[in-house]
């Protein structure tokens, strides 16, 4: 005996499992969405991984070039003649 959408309207229509994603009738929805979120977790965890590198790398050229100005700045002479300097054409 056959049935069809007409004799039997809240029977399967027979789009079953083998149409559904191969992940999705793996681990179900559940665990579809699990592994979704563990996906996202982890790309944010990158993100701020990533970002904090960038950050130590900043911080670490901005300090190397305060010592650095901090230097010139205590080899250089002080006074109103600071960048002054003489040459030989000068009478």
């Amino acid at each position: 005996m056959t049935t069809t959408l007409a004799t039997a309207p809240r029977q399967a229509c027979g789009c079953g499992e083998e149409q559904l994603p191969g992940l999705l009738a793996r681990v179900g929805l559940f665990g579809t969405l699990g592994l979704a979120l563990a996906a996202l977790v982890v790309m944010i965890l990158a993100g701020w991984l990533l970002s904090t590198g960038v950050w130590l790398l900043r911080r670490r050229g901005e300090r190397a070039g305060e010592a650095e100005e901090a230097e010139r700045a205590a080899d250089s002479p002080g006074g109103s003649l600071a960048g002054f300097t003489w040459t030989a054409e000068d009478p």
